[in-house]
């Protein structure tokens, strides 16, 4: 399929997305595509779901793409231009709630698919928004004035080089992006959490209930110490997490530097390539959240690092620890 800076439109909410993309195309007399993704025994595909004009396969003026919820913006190979403005739709009413849900994206989803995993669309529903050069919130005349400034500085601490606003329609919200002359950095770049890791987070839209921090902690984490505080961190007592991103290294597994991926209740801790093994740091994580104690935080994850007396056994101490944490088969046998 040809395409040239198509408008793509985000967003786990069916229906509004559908619709805002729809009302999007007719606005601007684009093509409407959507995007949906068909898995297949050992293999899976993007496909296209449907077609508002018959032409759209040979020689697509103008589009306008409905990215349906289980795709993933960085592998679609539509996005990474700056020059393409990816739409996020977030419904105001359920926003928050869409951030904490534990439903999967696919029931149907085999083993070693992500899309099965508990919290897996409040996973995608983040990485929509930490991918957008627009977020706009719809169906906001349902929500109180003071929520409405939590949802928006929610939103702009996950990506601070996003638009953040309240639709007056596609059309209008398209007008007020260009008419900004705002020119996002590339799709990797923009989340909150990478910016905080490089002290560089400033979010245009802030409440007070709403924070960013960074925690960082030169020694690696007992696993076993580490449940405990993720536990206690999920209880609400030292605030509520929404996401939380970035590198950590369990002492279990010490040669390998780890993604740190959280969203609501669910944490994904995958190991990286081999050119981030020989990074010093151990713990660098961002975390975004409502009514936040961040000295509460750091001294629950603090405590969940190896004790001195740990530090001093060494790494052949360590591989002894309880590890309670879902294994990496593609590195045990390195450990």
């Amino acid at each position: 399929m040809e395409h040239r800076n198509p408008l793509v439109i985000v967003g786990v909410c069916v229906p509004e997305r559908q619709s805002y993309a729809a009302h999007l195309a007719r606005a601007t007399r684009g093509h409407l595509v959507t995007l949906a993704e068909r898995t297949m025994p050992g293999r899976s595909e993007h496909i296209v779901l449907s077609a508002a004009h018959p032409s759209v396969a040979k020689r697509p003026s103008h589009l306008v793409l409905d990215v349906a919820g289980e795709l993933d913006l960085p592998h679609l190979g539509l996005a990474n231009d700056p020059r393409s403005a990816v739409i996020c739709v977030v419904d105001a009413v359920h926003f928050t709630d869409d951030l904490r849900d534990g439903k999967p994206l696919s029931e149907a989803a085999g083993g070693g698919d992500d899309r099965g995993d508990f919290g897996s669309r409040a996973r995608r529903a983040v990485s929509h928004v930490e991918g957008a050069t627009l977020v706009t919130f719809v169906n906001w005349e349902a929500v109180p004035t003071a929520e409405l400034s939590l949802l928006m500085a929610i939103a702009s601490h996950l990506n601070p080089t996003a638009r953040v606003r309240l639709s007056r329609g596609p059309a209008e919200d398209l007008r007020a992006l260009r008419a900004s002359g705002h020119e996002p950095p590339t799709l990797l770049e923009r989340a909150g959490w990478i910016h905080a890791l490089n002290d560089e987070h400033d979010p245009h839209m802030t409440d007070p209930r709403v924070t960013t921090l960074r925690y960082e902690q030169p020694r690696p984490f007992h696993p076993g110490r580490l449940t405990t505080a993720l536990n206690d961190i999920d209880s609400g007592r030292l605030g509520t997490v929404l996401r939380s991103a970035g590198f950590c290294r369990l002492a279990t597994r010490a040669r390998i530097l780890a993604r740190w991926d959280q969203v609501g209740s669910a944490i994904w801790i995958d190991p990286q390539s081999a050119d981030l093994e020989a990074a010093t740091t151990a713990q660098d994580l961002a975390l975004t959240g409502l009514d936040l104690d961040p000295d509460g935080i750091r001294v629950a994850l603090d405590a969940a690092a190896v004790t001195d007396e740990e530090l001093t056994a060494g790494p052949a101490a360590w591989r002894r620890f309880a590890d309670p944490l879902p294994a990496w088969p593609t590195i045990t046998e390195e450990l």
